[in-house]
């Protein structure tokens, strides 16, 4: 996908490994992801309760720094399990340009994705008590 987003072209290394790359399709390499992501994923989403849990522990009100702190600990999970089941190695042959804008589209797509499904939380909260008065 980061070639599709910066117009890189594919590097001979790649098409003699892999001569379908370049007709790969958007969902098969959503696919590829997930399968060759499932380990860190699967470790993120069982970690994703504890951390919410003590980040509630640790920010007595949530305001939005605190979601965002939250969003980017729960977020930094699965790069960092990635790595840390690739034993700290990198693909370090792609460009950095497309590597740039791949983890700042992430990071920024996934902190939103969570504070603004988490901001009116409290809120909602606040008035089931008052019901329930």
């Amino acid at each position: 996908m980061k070639y599709d987003l910066t117009n890189e072209t594919y590097l001979p290394e790649t098409i003699s490994n892999f001569p379908g790359a370049p007709k790969m399709t958007f969902g098969n390499m959503i696919s590829a992801s997930l399968f060759y992501n499932i380990i860190p994923l699967t470790a993120s989403f069982l970690l994703y309760y504890p951390i919410v849990y003590l980040a509630k522990k640790l920010f007595k009100k949530q305001n939005i720094l605190s979601l965002i702190l939250t969003g980017l600990t729960l977020t930094a999970t699965t790069p960092i399990l990635y790595f840390a089941f690739s034993e700290w190695k990198h693909n370090d042959y792609y460009l950095k340009t497309a590597e740039i804008i791949a983890w700042t589209l992430c990071f920024i797509v996934s902190i939103s994705t969570y504070v603004l499904l988490n901001k009116n939380e409290r809120k909602y909260q606040t008035e089931s008590i008052k019901l329930n008065e």
